[in-house]
């Protein structure tokens, strides 16, 4: 209704691994399919699809304005289907992460539930996540991983914006220090058992030529408080830089120190997802898209 023929035919084309199963889909020919993909390649001026034999894939130009539509072509979808009245609008949310602690992302999250107060959301967290069983058994609505290497063609992602990590540590543990290397070998690591950060520390240590399980370190279940343990000097930490967590800790006596450009680390995430299927998930993932 809302959506114009050939953006129709790119989403069709990028979800499938060849052109022929992206028409059957469609009802289209696949010659059909790929003059639709064609006129849009020439509209926006990039090569969209690559073409392997009978396969075919985004270029990653193509990838790029897939990951930039793909939330507004969810709304709109929906929108053009409840309208039809092809789909209902379900206001509950099932959702699971491998790891959110401090995160940005959830400032989001809890900002979503607050612009939706009729919405039912069950929110977890776990070490590790399968997945594809997760999303093809419909036990989840939508995984939030750092597990970025799931590709099948019957589960939607997208990639979110990446987060910068820093360093969480009390002024007192600063002061005893003449350099970023002197604390991080001295001090202990407080870290949350997840694979998330534990990922974290393993990169972050790999640059001073040791690993996470020679460094003196407190482990805690991610539903302490983290905080706690910093704004106590019993150690530092690696968190993303999250607004509320820095400006909780600054009045508690501890800084947020960005990590210098040779140390730079990136938490990167994808949102999993089912075939669209209402309303609320689309508003939850443009949500959370956004920088």
């Amino acid at each position: 209704m809302f959506l114009s023929r050939q953006l129709i035919q790119f989403f069709a084309a990028a979800e499938h691994s060849s052109l022929t199963e992206a028409a059957e889909k469609l009802n289209l020919s696949p010659s059909a399919l790929s003059h639709g993909i064609h006129d849009l390649e020439c509209k926006t001026g990039i090569s969209l699809i690559k073409r392997s034999g009978q396969k075919s894939s985004l270029t990653r130009a193509g990838r790029d304005l897939y990951q930039q539509l793909l939330p507004y072509y969810m709304r709109i979808k929906n929108i053009s289907d409840n309208l039809s009245g092809k789909k209902n609008n379900n206001r509950s949310l099932n959702i699971k992460t491998d790891s959110l602690c401090y995160s940005p992302l959830k400032d989001k999250i809890m900002s979503f539930c607050k612009e939706n107060p009729d919405l039912s959301l069950s929110l977890k967290s776990y070490e590790s996540i399968d997945i594809k069983h997760e999303i093809s058994s419909h036990n989840t609505d939508i995984v939030i991983s750092s597990d970025c290497s799931t590709d099948n063609e019957d589960i939607h992602h997208l990639d979110l914006p990446p987060e910068e990590i820093g360093i969480f540590a009390h002024d007192s543990l600063l002061k005893k220090y003449a350099s970023l290397s002197a604390l991080v070998m001295s001090e202990r690591l407080v870290k949350i058992k997840t694979k998330t950060h534990e990922n974290i520390f393993n990169e972050f240590l790999s640059q001073f030529k040791t690993a996470l399980n020679d460094h003196h370190s407190i482990t805690i279940p991610a539903e302490y408080s983290i905080s706690d343990f910093i704004a106590s000097a019993a150690g530092f930490s690696l968190l993303p830089a999250n607004p509320l967590l820095i400006e909780n800790l600054k009045n508690r006596g501890c800084r947020f120190i960005k990590l210098p450009r040779h140390y730079h680390i990136l938490i990167k995430r994808r949102v999993y997802f089912r075939e669209i299927h209402c309303q609320t998930i689309a508003d939850f993932i443009l949500k959370i898209h956004k920088k």
